[in-house]
């Protein structure tokens, strides 16, 4: 049973949905888990069961069912919605699991809140925010995910304001400085992380779960949907039994 939750982040209406506390009697850390650009909350309503325990996904500002201000698109204002669906699950520590654009918000909350996080899980992306050229950024809302137009899925004004309010920085230091146990897969599409920003991975995180999906797009939910949540509920367990 998957429920549809609300909190408000200031004057923002902020979507997640929750597997709900009766998820996992033991009461262990639970999943975090922030979407990519193009995704709303009700694309992993069947997939959270799969991490184990209780889940949440967030549906930022502008997606889906929560609100689209005129402002606020920033990288300072995407981290507090994180953190207000956080601070509305637990005041305890969390494992942050990442796809896609997702990572660059769910990490500047990890960086600003070290001593609450538990474990990290990245889904082909890596540690920084990107800003893309303008000419990228409307193809990419003119297009198609998963078969839907993204103008159904998310408020196009509010997702121009976020590509506009974008700057490109490196979250590699601070998230290296985390030193928590870290799980990141790469798409055999090898187009948003690179070889050499995957050997950058390797050098920099030497204890870390490199995974490679070969056979998968940049969606890494393709052609296998349960594959990524289920290697980060190994991680996971196996970051609960380091603590």
């Amino acid at each position: 049973m998957v429920d549809s939750r609300f909190v408000h982040n200031g004057g923002v209406r902020l979507h997640y949905l929750d597997t709900g506390p009766g998820t996992d009697p033991a009461g262990r850390p639970p999943v975090v888990f922030v979407p990519g650009m193009t995704d709303v909350a009700e694309d992993y309503s069947e997939l959270l069961p799969l991490f184990g325990r209780r889940a949440v996904v967030v549906e930022l500002r502008g997606h889906g069912r929560s609100d689209a201000p005129a402002t606020g698109y920033d990288l300072a204002s995407l981290r507090s919605d994180v953190g207000a669906v956080i601070d509305a699950v637990t005041d305890g520590p969390v494992h942050v699991v990442t796809f896609s654009r997702g990572t660059s918000y769910a990490l500047a909350w990890a960086i600003a809140h070290p001593g609450r996080v538990r474990s990290v899980s990245i889904g082909d992306y890596t540690p920084e925010e990107r800003a893309l050229p303008q000419p990228l950024a409307q193809r990419l809302l003119d297009g198609r995910w998963r078969g839907t137009p993204v103008a159904d899925r998310l408020d196009r004004r509010a997702a121009e304001a976020t590509f506009a309010a974008a700057r490109s920085r490196s979250l590699w230091d601070e998230l290296a400085r985390l030193s928590v146990p870290l799980l990141v897969v790469r798409s055999g599409e090898r187009v948003l992380i690179t070889d050499e920003e995957w050997e950058r991975y390797h050098r920099t995180f030497p204890d870390a779960w490199l995974v490679e999906f070969p056979d998968s797009p940049h969606d890494i939910f393709r052609p296998d949907r349960s594959r990524y949540p289920l290697l980060v509920r190994e991680h996971i367990d196996v970051a609960d039994k380091l603590t």
